[in-house]
């Protein structure tokens, strides 16, 4: 049976797969023959007086996707023998539906079209009319090039800049994968048209090389290296191409004031050595708030555009990397050939998916706030079931808890008392120097009171460095002849070490704050030269550990058990800028910063973090030990430090609860909790509430949230349905004729 369907997923994948030319010599009349087969339509569709279609390369495509999930499923013992045989009994039926719901899909696609398109007409400007109006295809032959334009013209930028955004990420990925396969086979088979005969010596020119590179860095920077070879009783040396020679050697996995390079052409190598530097802490922008964000939205250049910019800006001047880019764009285009399609079809299918997203938005987007009654229904509802579930023991509350994939947590409403709160913390990590200090004291059998003195004092010795919020390291520099170093467009004829001061917005030397940037920070911390009065800057631009403990409590302030939601709300996101400035934990500082979950989640009992960590955190949210830290504030809010000899330097705030001990209530001689609609269960961010609304945050405005989210749906669903059930059957509005005898010649083979 499985060697049946092996064979049917064979045959399958070889009709979306080009057939080789054949021995006779009429292998490109048969390629022919077959492409034209290929592209037979299986389905025609018209909706509101445009036309689409389905190929026969696509219905495969689907199909054979199908076949395989099945045929793994099977294999792997996931599907029974009836359910496996059932399938590949009954393969012409899927075929069928499969071809319906393409044809199907694409309708809908029409239809979304024709709804931004009659937008335009009754909502644009006269130049936008008139555009969608010229680029419009009702009553028109299908054409890929015209429907690609029609979209262009009916989408909104910012539909219109992410399905390009897709797509170039989709082409890029697929074109990087046919470019290292290349660079490889160059590396492996030392491609090379110079003489690797009578050699005297390689000569390398490495004025232009970068020399210093942080722990962790992935790959030297050959920009700027010259490689010649001096050939005996030759007078003049010859230059190599990149795809001559191999270089191997970096190592960045330690700190080095030398870590040597080889260069081997021939058989023969020359040394040149470059530095590895401790790491320094590089985060993306700090995210904006919405009302901060750029209202024009670019839409970025089609991936084949840009390809053909670095192609020829590689032409003369790079001739390795020109030849890697022609050769990898070649095998890239040429896997499209093999299932006749093209950059356009993908671009199309981006742009077909951002049409239904924008349309449906319109469904959903002013669906955006939930009334009081609502969230207290719901908040019964939730109460209800909740508590009988956990009556009956399952898992769910302790899966909420700890789950890291899932926003569960912020509709919890009855808990049992497992003592769960949240915690964020910035990190500074240590030197080999300090750990070895720290572990000879305790050694020593010291109190752990001293034993923090001496982290202390040794902790005058630690330079942080302070990211520059400004620094965007997925800026693209648009000087093309840019004068920084560190630029990728940089051609060799700025300064030799950059200072900071070049036009690129991409210099690494940016990354952190100087005393020019500090001047204009008072947006992001209450004190613009929290820094800079009285502290010294080290020489490579990093600031005392303790000096920046320092300025932090004195930004942060104190919260106590009066403290209100707008205050506490104050302090933790002040403390939420703290860690992007200064936590080298980027697992938390993504945690804080991009994902938007609470932080670390604890309990009362040991976690599997470190100790000094968790004691910490239970002393916060507990007061266990409380008085072995110098605890800023009481409750939510409040924050200390702790010293782990193996990791570093913790500063700790406690940002929830999830039963909340000012707002919640016992039920059932206290086995059970429930969480009043007021009670703060996660407090990454948080507003006070304005007049008329929930404060963010809350439980009720977490079950707020999640009825949106519902809504929004059930609205997106039924635009839909009203299409299937109503506009889809009739024959008026929408036309489908399927053609099924395009496939039997495939079925015929499979049955066989």
């Amino acid at each position: 049976m499985k060697k049946k369907l092996l064979t049917i997923l064979i045959v399958l994948l070889l009709a979306v797969v080009t057939v080789v030319a054949t021995a006779c010599g009429n292998g490109t009349l048969f390629e022919k023959n077959t492409k034209r087969d290929m592209l037979q339509l299986t389905a025609s569709v018209k909706y509101a007086d445009r036309a689409s279609q389905v190929t026969k390369t696509e219905l495969n495509s689907a199909i054979y996707n199908y076949a395989y999930q099945y045929y793994y499923y099977y294999q792997m013992g996931y599907l029974s023998e009836s359910s496996y045989k059932a399938f590949v009994n009954n393969l012409d039926t899927y075929f069928t539906q499969e071809n319906e719901v393409l044809a199907k899909s694409e309708a809908y696609t029409l239809k979304c079209i024709e709804v931004l398109y009659q937008d335009v007409l009754a909502n644009g400007t006269d130049a936008q009319k008139d555009a969608v109006e010229k680029a419009s295809t009702k009553g028109k032959e299908y054409n890929l090039s015209d429907r690609i334009a029609e979209i262009e013209t009916v989408l909104s930028a910012k539909y219109l800049a992410e399905a390009r955004k897709a797509y170039n990420e989709d082409m890029q990925t697929a074109f990087d994968k046919y470019r290292d396969a290349y660079e490889t086979e160059l590396e492996e088979g030392s491609r090379t048209s110079k003489s690797t005969d009578n050699i005297e010596k390689l000569i390398l020119d490495t004025e232009m090389v970068k020399k210093e590179y942080e722990k962790g860095a992935s790959s030297i920077n050959l920009n700027g290296l010259k490689v010649s070879v001096k050939y005996k009783d030759v007078e003049e040396a010859v230059e190599l191409e990149r795809s001559d020679y191999t270089v191997t050697g970096f190592d960045s996995s330690a700190v080095k004031d030398e870590n040597e390079i080889t260069v081997t052409f021939g058989g023969v190598s020359e040394k040149f050595n470059v530095k590895i530097v401790a790491a320094k802490p590089s985060r993306p922008v700090m995210p904006k708030d919405e009302e901060e964000e750029d209202d024009e939205i670019t839409v970025p250049d089609l991936f084949e555009e840009t390809l053909e910019k670095d192609i020829d800006a590689a032409h003369g001047t790079d001739l390795a990397e020109y030849k890697v880019l022609k050769e990898a764009k070649r095998r890239l285009e040429q896997s499209f050939e093999s299932t006749y399609r093209s950059y356009s079809y993908y671009y199309l299918e981006q742009l077909k998916s951002q049409v239904v997203k924008e349309v449906e938005a319109k469904y959903t987007d002013p669906i955006t706030e939930a009334t009081g009654e609502e969230i207290q229904i719901r908040y019964n509802e939730l109460a209800k079931d909740q508590l009988e579930n956990l009556k009956v023991g399952t898992s769910s509350y302790d899966s909420a808890m700890t789950s890291s994939d899932g926003d569960d947590y912020k509709k919890q409403v009855v808990h049992t008392d497992e003592g769960y709160f949240y915690v964020q913390h910035i990190v500074f990590n240590i030197t080999d120097d300090l750990k070895a200090v720290y572990t000879a004291a305790e050694n020593e059998k010291i109190w752990q009171s001293e034993l923090d003195d001496i982290y202390k004092t040794q902790c005058a010795k630690i330079g942080v460095y302070i990211s520059n919020v400004e620094y965007d390291k997925s800026a693209k520099c648009e000087n093309e002849d840019c004068d920084c170093k560190e630029c990728e467009n940089y051609k060799g004829e700025g300064p030799f070490v950059c200072d900071g001061t070049c036009s690129c917005k991409q210099c690494l030397s940016k990354r952190f704050i100087n005393e020019e940037f500090a001047e204009n920070i008072d947006d992001y911390v209450s004190d613009p030269n929290f820094i800079f009065d009285d502290t010294k800057v080290n020489e490579d631009g990093t600031i005392n550990v303790m000096e920046v403990i320092r300025a932090m409590y004195a930004d942060l302030g104190t919260v106590d058990g009066e403290s209100s939601l707008a205050d506490r709300q104050e302090i933790i996101k002040k403390f939420k800028k703290w860690a992007y400035m200064l936590s080298e934990d980027t697992e938390a500082y993504y945690t804080l910063i991009e994902s938007g979950k609470p932080g670390y989640a604890l309990g009362k009992t040991q976690s599997s973090y470190v100790s000094e960590f968790n004691a910490l955190a239970r002393a916060l949210a507990y007061g266990t030990d409380a008085e072995n830290y110098e605890i800023q504030g009481t409750g939510v809010g409040s924050y200390a430090i702790c010293y782990t000899k193996d990791y570093g330097i913790h500063v700790m705030m406690l940002t929830g609860y999830a039963v909340d001990p000012d707002h919640s209530e016992s039920l059932e001689d206290g086995k059970y909790f429930r969480n009043n609609a007021d009670a703060v269960t996660s407090i990454t961010v948080y507003e006070a509430a304005e007049e008329g609304k929930v404060a963010e945050g809350t439980l009720a405005a977490n079950i707020g949230k999640l009825i949106v989210e519902e809504k929004q749906a059930a609205a997106k669903g039924a635009f839909k349905l009203d299409f299937y059930q109503n506009e889809i059957e009739d024959s008026k509005v929408t036309t489908i004729t399927y053609y099924d005898k395009v496939y039997e010649d495939l079925l015929e083979s499979y049955n066989s």
